[in-house]
């Protein structure tokens, strides 16, 4: 007894079989009309195949449910391991390696009959290479058959620039990790014979007060065991930033008088160098912590009195805006170029045509500029205008303080830290 048509063991049907098979039908057929219109069809067909065998991705027809493959674009054959289209026709399993299967069967899900919710990748070892792909499955109906479509991009060069990058971004994060301890660890260690140095010098000149040689000296030594010591702090302060170490510890400050306390101490510092000052009629409340915004100021007048031109005023102003009271410190030394700007607020930025000789890291505004968006505020290089160099400090404004923060402001005594840049 025969089977039933619908029965009866499936031959593999390449598409050029297909193909010939229709043109065969039109040849045949006694009504001719239709078969220039066939002829154009299948010339359409032919080139869409072509565009399909052309495309970098692999393209691979299953039927639902046996996942028996129908048909594949070139990259599929390749995929599948076979070279022409008649060797299609076998269950999808039986194309890929058994380590190879896993990994698909992961993404299809045969026993569900649904692809698998989003990409997958697999490996493939095609032509003693190995390579990576990128799978994408989609369910379609055609006529009264469902079939998975499974499309795969080839990611090999794709994940080797990834490994690439996380092996150099894993390399570059171990160096900073590592530079980061040994200036925690270096600036320990030279702080405490720093110390130590400091009290002996500072006896010293005590003791020599009355000999002018000697006691000019011991002065001298002196200023430059500070300079040290201040370096050795910038240090530490990079170190605690990078750990996220700084604690802050915020009160109410009248800015007014902390502003006038720091140009007060520059002015004794460098008599040589007129400080301007200009504060507002009206008190200028913030929050924030009064050693660091000490710390920034005194960086900025530092600079200042650093790169100005011999004799040139440096002007501070505090100015009242709108919901921030901002510091402006100008001074007349040399511009900095557009170009090289943004080095400055970099570790280790120090522009090598403005300043080259002058002492310090480059560590005093990236330091100042951390401590200053860490209050909530901001420190910024205005833009050139001809006239020297402006920063800016800014800080939120708040209001009033009550009688114990009022009190506690006005019983303050200040002393800013010497801070080199």
């Amino acid at each position: 007894m025969n089977k039933p048509f619908d029965e009866a063991p499936e031959e593999p049907v390449t598409w050029e079989a297909l193909r010939d098979a229709i043109i065969g039908l039109g040849e045949r057929s006694i009504r001719k009309s239709y078969y220039g219109a066939l002829q154009e069809h299948l010339t359409e067909l032919a080139r869409f195949r072509t565009l399909l065998d052309e495309t970098r991705e692999a393209i691979i027809v299953t039927e639902l449910p046996t996942l028996r493959v129908v048909d594949a674009n070139r990259k599929g054959l390749w995929m599948l391991g076979v070279s022409s289209t008649a060797q299609l026709c076998q269950p999808l399993e039986s194309f890929f390696a058994s380590d190879e299967w896993c990994v698909l069967e992961a993404c299809v899900h045969p026993s569900e009959r649904e692809p698998r919710a989003g990409p997958g990748l697999l490996s493939l070892q095609r032509e003693g290479e190995e390579r990576v792909l990128e799978l994408s499955l989609r369910q379609d109906t055609f006529g009264q058959r469902q079939y998975l479509v499974i499309i795969a991009r080839d990611v090999t060069e794709r994940m080797r620039i990834e490994q690439a990058l996380r092996a150099a971004k894993e390399e570059a994060e171990a160096a900073a990790r590592a530079k980061a301890q040994f200036l925690g660890i270096a600036s320990h260690e030279l702080r405490t014979p720093l110390t130590s140095l400091l009290l002996l010098l500072q006896q010293g000149a005590r003791r020599t007060g009355q000999d002018a040689r000697g006691g000019e000296l011991f002065n001298r030594m002196l200023r430059l065991a500070r300079r040290l010591a201040v370096l050795v702090e910038d240090l530490l302060e990079v170190s605690r930033l990078e750990h996220d170490q700084i604690v802050m510890r915020p009160t109410h400050i009248d800015l007014r008088a902390l502003v006038a306390d720091v140009v007060a101490d520059f002015r004794a510092r460098a008599p040589d160098r007129h400080f301007s000052l200009r504060l507002p009629s009206e008190p200028a409340y913030v929050e924030a912590d009064t050693t660091r915004v000490v710390q920034v100021l005194s960086n900025l007048l530092e600079n200042a009195d650093k790169y100005s031109l011999e004799g040139a005023p440096v002007e501070v102003r505090l100015e009242r805006m709108e919901g921030i009271a901002r510091v402006r410190v100008r001074d007349q030394g040399p511009e900095i170029p557009e170009e090289q700007r943004a080095l400055l607020f970099t570790p280790f930025g120090r522009l090598r045509e403005v300043g080259q000789d002058s002492p310090g890291l480059g560590l005093g505004l990236y330091i100042s500029r951390q401590l200053a968006e860490l209050q909530g505020g901001q420190l910024r290089l205005e833009p050139a205008d001809g006239r020297g160099t402006t920063f800016t400090f800014s800080l939120p404004l708040v209001s009033r303080p009550d009688r114990g923060d009022a009190a506690q402001v006005a019983g303050s005594s200040l002393s800013p830290r010497d801070c080199g840049a």
